[in-house]
């Protein structure tokens, strides 16, 4: 398998994880793909870091050994299907599959998405993750993604910010909640996370994804241009609110401690949060 360097460096890793995939396929017909393979393979958010190597099936009695970045799985999918002509374990199982063998943060980001995919509530994929996890390693990580699970956060960024604000005991108290646009009101206008602080005030979270201004399908035909102006006025309007919001990037998100102390400096801390969090504002499933 080759491709050119040119072309190949202008890939992002979950593109090349996929021609990757794409070769193998061809060149093997019976090949079945399952773990974080499986989960892109279905369209769900996984993170750059877990595929460095490509997830397979094989038997469960007799399994195959693993070699190069080709990683085999001892397994009985409970169905098979085929994605654009590739061979893989069922998307809830895929999903199950990928949050087992994944952290917290980017086990959250898979639930969120299959949340959104399959529009369904996090009761049914708590009942879902119960079934498939069972006593598989990595199952309480699982089951604690499935809890926390919810299918109007618009990104895998998002989950995984949202996973770093509930692991340092500051998870937000509403996820893309509506707001009248202060300066068209026939519109609306949603942040990425609300805060609620004891003190009556509200404060904002807004996770600044660069995929927004290059990826053809956020972008719909604009230009860079067009589109960075298009979100300098949403700011704008979302600044007009009169709370505070505290914007980020993913790299603030994954730098340790970068997040909380840029909502810190918003006056979100674990201390002056009130009690309570988003999932007492929705069943988990994705805002029409």
């Amino acid at each position: 398998m080759f491709a050119t360097n040119d072309y190949w460096n202008a890939l992002r890793p979950d593109a090349r994880h996929l021609h990757i995939v794409r070769a193998l396929a061809a060149r093997d017909q019976d090949i079945v793909f399952c773990s974080h393979s499986a989960a892109l393979i279905h369209g769900l958010p996984v993170s750059y870091h877990l595929l460095d190597a490509v997830h397979c099936v094989t038997k469960a009695s007799a399994p195959s050994k693993s070699r190069g970045m080709l990683k085999r799985h001892g397994m009985t999918p409970h169905e098979i299907t085929c994605v654009d002509g590739v061979r893989v374990i069922s998307l809830v199982e895929a999903a199950v599959d990928s949050m087992v063998s994944a952290p917290f943060a980017d086990a959250l980001a898979v639930a969120d998405g299959l949340l959104r995919t399959f529009d369904i509530d996090r009761d049914v994929l708590k009942f879902i993750v119960e079934e498939l996890a069972e006593s598989r390693r990595g199952a309480a990580t699982a089951r604690r993604a499935a809890a926390f699970a919810d299918g109007r956060a618009e990104s895998g960024g998002e989950s995984i910010a949202r996973a770093v604000m509930i692991e340092a005991g500051m998870a937000p108290s509403d996820i893309q909640p509506a707001f009248s646009d202060p300066v068209e009101p026939w519109r609306e206008v949603r942040p990425d996370f609300l805060f609620l602080l004891k003190d009556g005030s509200t404060a904002l979270g807004e996770l600044d994804g660069l995929d927004k201004y290059d990826d053809p399908e956020l972008t719909q035909g604009r230009s860079t241009t067009e589109v960075l102006a298009r979100e300098r006025r949403r700011e704008s309007h979302l600044t007009l609110l009169g709370m505070p919001v505290v914007r980020f990037s993913m790299h603030d998100v994954l730098t340790s401690g970068r997040l909380v102390y840029l909502l810190s400096v918003g006056g979100v801390t674990p201390s002056t949060l009130a009690p309570g969090d988003y999932r007492a504002t929705g069943d988990g499933r994705p805002k029409k």
